[in-house]
């Protein structure tokens, strides 16, 4: 690459996240304490930024880790950080202790789960829960959930825990950017039966504290409430996207 193509490179995908997170030239040179001036000059490849600077504007931004070493690569700098695979040699530690969330856990549902709702590990309970729609490790949460078959079925407050799926889908687009696979699941599950139309409703005359997630398997319903844990510190994109979530009776 020559010296030249960085700026050149860079300029539009500052550009472009500048716009999705709904920041002008002037709001994004005051979080990264530099000049609107060269702000606009890194735009336009007048200028082409440091690795440090690189590094300053995609905090400024917000951007995930994945998104900070797309934007160091199209400056022409090497990434920064990690993206290391669920089975890697590097994520070992993570998933020994992620292993021992899920075991504990045991006998509630617990599941790994990746940004896009992946699940990357599951304990037993999650995984005989799962077994009706053979959702096993490797497979996506967010397909049974939203496609028809045994697992929405099982749901009986099925519209409440959709809207809070497409909550959490949205979230993920607005951090990684519309053009990221999680907001191509975000339309995935939009276009499925009923979800297009749904809309988030307000609480009940007696609100809860907490979304429960009503299950009927067969053998009566049963309530839960999730709790979310993720690592801290991450200096990987994977690690920074990993979430357990841990069912809890709600009765």
């Amino acid at each position: 690459m020559k010296l030249g193509d960085g700026g050149k490179m860079i300029g539009p995908i500052l550009k472009r996240w500048r716009a999705e997170r709904g920041m002008s030239q002037l709001d994004l040179a005051l979080a990264a304490d530099v000049s609107a001036r060269h702000v606009s000059f890194l735009e336009t490849g007048r200028s082409r930024p440091s690795p440090d600077m690189v590094l300053r504007l995609v905090e400024a931004l917000g951007l995930p880790l994945r998104e900070r070493n797309a934007v160091l690569i199209a400056a022409g700098y090497m990434p920064r950080f990690g993206e290391s695979r669920w089975d890697s040699t590097e994520l070992c530690e993570l998933r020994r202790a992620a292993r021992l969330i899920l075991t504990t856990h045991d006998p509630y549902p617990a599941f790994v789960l990746d940004g896009l709702f992946t699940i990357l590990d599951a304990n037993t309970s999650a995984t005989a829960l799962m077994d009706a729609a053979g959702a096993v490790p490797g497979a996506n949460l967010v397909d049974p959930v939203f496609q028809p078959g045994p697992i929405r079925q099982m749901i009986v407050n099925w519209d409440a825990v959709a809207n809070y799926f497409l909550h959490r889908l949205r979230e993920g687009a607005r951090l990684h950017g519309s053009n990221a696979p999680v907001a191509q699941k975000l339309r995935q599950a939009l276009a499925a039966p009923g979800a297009g139309g749904l809309v988030p409703a307000a609480p009940g005359v007696t609100p809860s504290v907490l979304l429960k997630v009503i299950l009927n398997s067969g053998d009566g319903e049963r309530a839960w409430f999730t709790t979310l844990t993720s690592f801290g510190a991450p200096l990987d994109a994977l690690a920074e996207e990993i979430i357990i979530e841990q069912f809890h009776p709600a009765e």
